[in-house]
């Protein structure tokens, strides 16, 4: 299902951009879901903050264990970014940081990969880093790396 390597995919990912992949180290029976790259400091490594429609599990998971980080989960929608088609969050609180080179055994080759959009608008970039950067939960090591603006 994927065109071209995932290495060289991987080395094209700069900047924001949104793929879409089945992460192939979540249960096997998740969907496929949206994923926002995050520019940071480090060339060889992506951070990557997945994009989800499951808000209110996702709420009703922070109320149980870090309230605070409720305030990190950034709502969106086809206003934001034309290619949803239901209200989303953006899940700030818990960013992934791989090595580019490893980025090929997170996604699922069974699934469709696609780079959906590097045209994310500015206010929506700014929402994210604030909110990753306001997190309660992320390791300040990886706030330090975020590269924005």
């Amino acid at each position: 299902m994927v065109e071209f390597p995932l290495d060289f995919i991987a080395r094209t990912l700069s900047g924001f951009c949104v793929c879409y992949f089945k992460n192939a180290t979540h249960d096997a029976d998740a969907p496929p879901h949206f994923h926002i790259t995050i520019p940071i400091n480090d060339d060889a490594s992506l951070l990557l903050c997945i994009i989800t429609s499951q808000a209110e599990s996702r709420i009703k998971y922070y109320k149980k264990t870090s309230e605070a980080a409720i305030s990190s989960l950034l709502e969106v929608n086809n206003n934001d970014l034309s290619f949803l088609k239901k209200g989303s969050i953006v899940e700030c609180n818990q960013p992934v940081l791989i090595h580019k080179q490893k980025f090929g055994k997170i996604v699922d080759p069974d699934h469709k990969f696609k780079v959906v959009s590097r045209d994310i608008p500015a206010d929506i970039k700014e929402k994210i880093v604030k909110a990753i950067k306001d997190s309660p939960i992320v390791k300040p090591f990886i706030k330090k790396l975020i590269k924005y603006p």
